[in-house]
């Protein structure tokens, strides 16, 4: 059975570690184009994770007082690691969780373009 999804959906993943000794079923946001979900056997993810204590300039915390925390089916406060993409395969994706609204979606936009050291064009 296959799994469709978008992006900016937040799905649960088994993803592996760096070394490849293991994987851990995590949340992560899609971020490929709508164009290339469901038609590639690949799909590219930002992970997520709940221990806020470690910080680092490209983590984007969603508080879960944040308007649109609801909606994305996380647990508690978390961090999305935007240093942390991953190009995983469809089947490691285990369900959809929610989905992030029009802020944070911006705000993971912008801080991933910073990552990536892309100018971001003036409004």
């Amino acid at each position: 059975m296959s799994l469709s999804f978008k992006k900016w959906d937040l799905v649960l993943l088994a993803y592996p570690f760096t070394d490849l000794s293991a994987t851990k079923v995590r949340p992560a946001v899609v971020i490929s184009p709508d164009s290339e979900n469901g038609i590639l056997k690949d799909s590219v993810f930002l992970l997520i994770t709940s221990n806020t204590s470690r910080q680092s300039s490209f983590d984007l915390f969603v508080d879960n007082t944040h308007p649109e925390f609801p909606a994305t089916g996380l647990l508690s406060r978390s961090a999305i690691r935007v240093n942390k993409i991953w190009t995983l395969h469809n089947s490691l994706v285990r369900r959809r969780l929610g989905k992030l609204g029009p802020q944070l979606q911006q705000a993971v936009s912008t801080l991933l373009a910073s990552y990536l050291d892309i100018p971001t064009p003036k409004p």
